[in-house]
């Protein structure tokens, strides 16, 4: 088993389903739309390479549940602002 890219797969399908989680809700269609595009692509390569379904399969549940506990630690508290309520200070503020 090849924990290298174990890790690897794990660490980037966290940070997809972080950045689904982070996303503005009115933007949260196209970041959906790219993160199925990257999972796409890693299923293409490891359909290319035949002996790393198991270590894929594996990479995705603990990335899944690392951005389940990232959720559940400071998701849930924070919620996600939309662009309306998002005001800049500036110098004359």
């Amino acid at each position: 088993m090849d924990w290298n890219y174990t890790g690897l797969i794990s660490i980037i399908v966290m940070f997809l389903f972080i950045m689904i989680q982070r996303t503005n809700p009115k933007r949260r269609r196209l970041s959906f739309a790219f993160v199925v595009l990257c999972l796409l692509v890693i299923r293409h390569y490891t359909t290319l390479k035949n002996d790393f379904h198991e270590e894929t399969l594996i990479a995705f549940i603990l990335g899944v549940v690392l951005s389940g506990v990232f959720w559940l630690l400071i998701g849930r508290y924070n919620p996600v602002a939309s662009d309306d309520e998002i005001r800049v200070m500036g110098m004359d503020d």
